[in-house]
């Protein structure tokens, strides 16, 4: 078994319980932003406790990116205008950020940013108290990952070949 095959198979076998743990809709969780939240974690090249990390931190900060453009968006609505100057400066900022150590990742700011604008489409008001369902469908998406990697790895250990 190569160590591909090690990821692929501990990977499916963590996705198929996470989709149906997450299908269980009095858990108020969101499986695609939870997926988002994994690929942040294998998407930085970080493993461990490093990975959820990157994969958290970079993940919530863009996701208070989207919380802001859509709060300041809210006070002049359908303004194309604002909608552009907004996407500018958040855009913007969340690569500047990225001189903080902790919030490196800049592509997991825009991938917190464009999931949390697609949860809003669904029409789950993010700018209340329903933005913890992204909160915490982020956070499993990250020990969603760190499984996935960490069951790969055990395969790999038991079955692989070097």
């Amino acid at each position: 078994m190569s160590m591909l095959f090690a990821l692929g198979l501990g990977t499916g076998i963590c996705c198929g319980i996470w989709g149906l743990i997450s299908s269980f809709k009095a858990l108020g969780l969101i499986t695609w932003v939870g997926f988002a939240g994994c690929t942040a974690y294998f998407a930085s090249g970080k493993h461990g406790l490093e990975g959820v990390k990157t994969a958290i931190f970079s993940t919530m900060s863009g996701m208070i990116s989207a919380l802001v453009a859509m709060f300041v968006s809210s006070f002049v609505p359908d303004s194309m205008a604002l909608s552009v100057i907004m996407t500018g400066v958040i855009s913007a900022t969340m690569c500047w950020q990225a001189k903080a150590e902790v919030l490196w990742f800049i592509p997991g700011a825009f991938i917190g940013c464009f999931t949390t604008f697609g949860v809003a489409s669904m029409g789950i008001n993010v700018l209340s108290g329903e933005i913890l369902y992204v909160i915490i469908s982020f956070l499993c998406g990250a020990v969603l990952a760190i499984s996935c990697d960490t069951l790969g790895n055990f395969f790999y250990k038991k079955f692989g070949k070097e």
